[in-house]
């Protein structure tokens, strides 16, 4: 019997539940550039998982109830890319493909189907008539100049201490954890694992991510649990596709993801012992302590050995920044609105997260230091390089940190998001003959927007 995966959006009104093959990921939601003379449902463009794309209040689309706020649901469909914006996510469900009804069109054009699961009706949503749907259109008044105006989307008014942590909620092994949402790429349910005999017993094969092999690793095993969810030729139910280093995409296979979780920061608690692969904890109901998984941790205590098992062409990022013929390599890399890149081979590795001290207004250069686990280095933050009216750094902020060496010492810089890897032909590279706030060698166009590419060694004044 066929069976469906869904992935559960619920409205105050009524749930609607999105293919899941058509998911790309579930993120959070980020500046929005307006379009004037467009549908109210159509909110504009907004760059998520790497790319830019339209953001639509999947609510008000409907004519479901629409939220000021909410996560945004990344999917694909026949035209391209499109970023759902849906008040929560709460669940991914299997369905038996017979109890799906064509009736749901009857009652809106955008519905593949409908199906009853205990007690509630889910609507099954058709991404590519939503894609072309008419609502989405408008109309542009006679001899109108459409000028888009960048502006970030007002947030709904809370007190400052409202800011929440957003989780995945997982299963393994029939035990809850949660994993950062942002830790995660996006969320595979893989059809078909290719099992590689003799290997490690946390290794469960390989899937096939767009064309590009990746390992599948049993999360129950790495966290000392049973690792018998893993078992190579049978799909886990869910694979979480996480960026152990630049180049390095690793799938953590779990029993199944339940749902999402917003937690205050004062929710959240450090370990008390050590414990392989889980930074931190919390209390859900009365007495639940659920583990907080860390990728990275969770997979770097089996790193060497699991880069013996990777296929040729996932195994690490090339040491130069030139990939060979006419290709450049680049890390890009977020800085508040702005897009910026790296030449890879400049970059000795990332840390997810740091905890900062702020050093006295009399070091010049420098906005402070970084704990990055086994030393302390000064740190670069490009935000403040691009306003110095800013503060000094908040010993509460622990944004990403990319480690550099400069002046022949290790440093870092401090962005607001690392993104991905980019291979740029080298002819579509342009040089920069001024950039007046950050030292700026060229730029690269790239879905619709322009990266610029810092000239690391001028982020220090030249020597006397």
């Amino acid at each position: 019997m066929a069976q469906r995966d869904l992935l559960c959006c619920n409205f105050s009104d009524g749930i609607v539940a999105v293919p899941l093959e058509q998911v790309v990921g579930v993120v959070e939601g980020g500046p929005v550039t307006p379009l004037p003379y467009t549908a109210s449902s159509f909110e504009g463009l907004v760059e998520a998982l790497g790319q830019v794309m339209p953001q639509v209040d999947l609510g008000a689309l409907l004519g479901l109830d629409s939220t000021a706020s909410g996560i945004l649901v990344v999917v694909s469909h026949l035209g391209g890319s499109l970023a759902l914006r849906v008040p929560k996510v709460s669940a991914m469900i299997s369905v038996d493909g017979d109890k799906f009804a064509a009736a749901a069109r009857d009652r809106n054009a955008l519905y593949l189907s409908e199906f009853e699961q205990g007690g509630q009706i889910f609507s099954v949503l058709d991404l590519d008539m939503v894609a072309k749907a008419e609502e989405l259109g408008g109309a542009v008044p006679e001899g109108a100049v459409m000028l888009a105006e960048a502006s970030h989307r007002a947030p709904p008014a809370a007190p400052v201490d409202d800011i929440q942590l957003v989780f995945l909620m997982l299963e393994v092994d029939g035990e809850p954890y949660a994993i950062r949402n942002s830790d995660i790429a996006e969320i595979n349910l893989p059809h078909h694992v290719r099992p590689m005999p003799k290997s490690p017993d946390w290794i469960g094969g390989l899937i096939d991510l767009r064309g590009r092999p990746v390992v599948v690793l049993s999360t129950a095993a790495l966290l000392g649990r049973d690792a018998a969810s893993a078992t190579a030729g049978d799909a886990p139910q869910v694979c979480l596709i996480a960026e152990i280093e630049p180049g390095l995409e690793v799938a953590l296979a779990v029993d199944r993801a339940v749902g999402l979780e917003r937690l205050s920061p004062d929710d959240v608690h450090t370990m008390p012992q050590a414990m392989a692969g889980v930074e931190s904890y919390f209390v859900r109901g009365a007495d639940e302590i659920v583990g907080i998984i860390d990728p990275v941790a969770l997979v770097t205590q089996i790193l060497f050995t699991l880069r013996q098992w990777l296929p040729q062409n996932v195994a690490a990022p090339v040491a130069t920044g030139e990939m060979g013929g006419n290709y450049r390599r680049f890390l890009t890399l977020r800085v508040r609105d702005e897009l910026f890149g790296m030449a890879l081979d400049r970059i000795e590795r990332i840390q997810a997260a740091v905890d900062l001290t702020p050093l006295p207004d009399t070091i010049a250069f420098f906005d402070g230091m970084a704990d990055v686990g086994d030393t302390v280095v000064p740190v670069i933050d490009l935000n403040r390089q691009l306003d110095r009216s800013l503060s000094s750094l908040d010993g509460d902020r622990h944004p990403p940190c990319i480690l550099t060496m400069l002046e022949g010492s290790l440093t870092g810089i401090l962005v607001d998001q690392v993104l991905s890897i980019l291979d740029v032909p080298s002819d579509s590279i342009e040089p920069v003959v001024n950039a007046p706030k950050l030292p700026i060698s060229h730029i690269v166009p790239h879905g619709g927007r322009m990266i610029s590419i810092l000239s690391i060694d001028r982020l220090l004044p030249a020597q006397s």
